[in-house]
């Protein structure tokens, strides 16, 4: 059983008898439970919407979309190429060098030029990314803010709505995501589209419904690693590819 759902089973001695209803269909059924509303899993099982709400809180989530998409993501990690996390450094180094040349090979030197170029045409630059993503962004940002662009990375996922909604044409919103799959970015993405506001996608998986709706997208290659229920997937290539746009940029559009 997946590493999340043992978790979740854990917690199973604290839940009433309707929640314990509640928490086993999840584990049964957690492909419907990813495409579902509150609404409908509550009709599905007979339950109330506060019964599944208060499931939620009692298995340690802010409230279901919270716990839904943590079960997102888990489902599509399985998806990706596994390896096992070891100490030798042979092994680690070479992982992560094979990582690096296969993101570094798939980089065409035009994209990076139309990067940079919507980064210099831009009033601001919002970078959107959740979970792990987070940290490729906010460091991103922080680096383009001294190279002179108005850039932020932000954290709160209802501010990163807000912000989505505010954005123009005028304006350019940098995406990062491991599976290009996940509910929020995706979120997020469908209203920076009808928005018409430039998008660049930095993800980890070809064919994604994300890439599809971006301007410009860079993929990365990164491998699924667990060490004991540590994640331990890189994001190593993400931080690189950020790192040549901005260097581009710099080269190419800031007078130093």
């Amino acid at each position: 059983m997946n590493i999340f759902f043992k978790k979740l089973q854990k917690q199973q001695d604290k839940l009433s008898r309707l929640e314990q209803q509640v928490l086993a269909y999840i584990i049964d059924h957690p492909e419907e439970i990813a495409k579902s509303r509150i609404d409908d899993v509550a009709k599905k099982i007979y339950v109330s919407t506060a019964t599944i709400s208060r499931t939620s809180k009692a298995l340690g989530y802010s409230g279901f979309q919270e716990l839904k998409y943590t079960l997102i993501h888990h489902l599509e990690e399985e998806q990706h190429t596994t390896y096992e996390p070891s100490q030798n450094f042979t092994q680690l180094t070479t992982r992560i060098q094979n990582e690096m040349s296969k993101t570094l090979q798939a980089i065409q030197p035009e994209k990076l030029e139309l990067g940079a170029r919507l980064l210099a045409n831009s009033q601001r630059v919002e970078f959107f990314g959740v979970g792990s993503s987070y940290t490729c962004c906010f460091e991103a940002a922080r680096k383009l803010t001294f190279a002179g662009r108005i850039s932020s990375a932000r954290e709160d996922w209802d501010e990163l709505r807000i912000v989505a909604n505010h954005l123009t044409s005028d304006d350019v919103a940098i995406l990062v995501s491991y599976s290009g799959e996940t509910i929020l970015p995706l979120e997020y993405v469908a209203i920076l589209k009808e928005r018409n506001v430039p998008i660049i996608a930095v993800v980890g998986s070809k064919n994604s419904p994300l890439e599809k709706s971006a301007t410009l997208v860079f993929h990365v290659n990164v491998s699924n690693g667990y060490y004991g229920n540590i994640d331990m997937s890189s994001r190593i290539p993400m931080h690189l590819v950020l790192e040549l746009l901005i260097l581009h940029y710099i080269e190419t559009y800031v007078e130093i």
